[in-house]
């Protein structure tokens, strides 16, 4: 498959997928080989918890932005990694509203037929905040810096465990006291994450947990709405390997 046509199918996925803020890391035990493109599909979620699932008891006014930009709920995911060299390569991921892009590195501690290695990164990402029930509307950006440890074992088995981070900026008109009001928000959101695969050769099934605290600085209509909170981002997919 090309880029431009798998860049397509990922912002075809875009337009009729779901809302939740769902983006998982997808890291893989190592970066994609030289010459070789990743391509998976699969789902993610957003399981937000304490303040950040129950926003109406923390938002003054009966304010929709939490339940509006920072939703949770399941959506479905697609992304596509293409090998530059033995050390970098460059990705694609759609999740969701969601489009993050990635380059990464990776430091090679051992070889052989069980190799291991740290990964690092830069992603860059964005997306749109859909309308719900005329509840409000808008957009984010944002940049995460991931850092992991991977195991492959034989190019059957994969592990890897490390932390994601990252800054992001929300923005839009959301509805408060009954009628829309602009809003805008900066976030920073830490913590582990962990995953495995197992396949044959080409093909593996991937499986990823990240916990992440979140803390987010909010203005709208000059209410602070300010909170903190964990959030689970469990996700899956089919890998192939061409």
């Amino acid at each position: 498959m090309k880029w431009t046509e798998l860049a397509i199918v990922l912002a075809s996925l875009a337009v009729a997928s779901g809302c939740a803020t769902a983006v998982p890391a997808m890291v893989g035990g190592s970066t994609t080989p030289k010459h070789r493109t990743d391509i998976g599909v699969g789902g993610a979620a957003r399981v937000p918890l304490g303040d950040l699932k129950d926003p109406v008891m923390v938002d003054p006014g009966q304010s929709s932005y939490g339940a509006v930009a920072d939703a949770g709920g399941v959506v479905p995911m697609a992304y596509g990694r293409y090998g530059l060299s033995k050390t970098w390569d460059l990705g694609l991921m759609v999740a969701g509203t969601m489009v993050r892009a990635d380059a990464r590195h990776e430091t090679l501690l051992k070889d052989g037929s069980t190799r291991s290695s740290l990964v690092v990164g830069i992603a860059p990402y964005g997306g749109w905040i859909t309308d719900r029930n005329d509840s409000g509307s808008g957009g984010r950006v944002g940049l995460e810096v991931p850092f992991t440890f991977g195991v492959d074992i034989g190019g059957l088995y994969e592990f890897w465990i490390g932390a994601r981070g990252s800054g992001e900026y929300v923005f839009g008109d959301f509805q408060i006291s009954g009628s829309n009001a602009r809003a805008s928000g900066a976030g920073v959101r830490i913590g582990p994450v962990v995953g495995m695969a197992l396949g044959v050769r080409r093909f593996h099934v991937l499986i990823e947990l990240t916990t992440a605290y979140e803390y987010w600085f909010i203005d709208q209509a000059g209410i602070s709405l300010n909170r903190g909170g964990f959030a689970l981002i469990p996700g899956f997919a089919l890998r192939l390997r061409l």
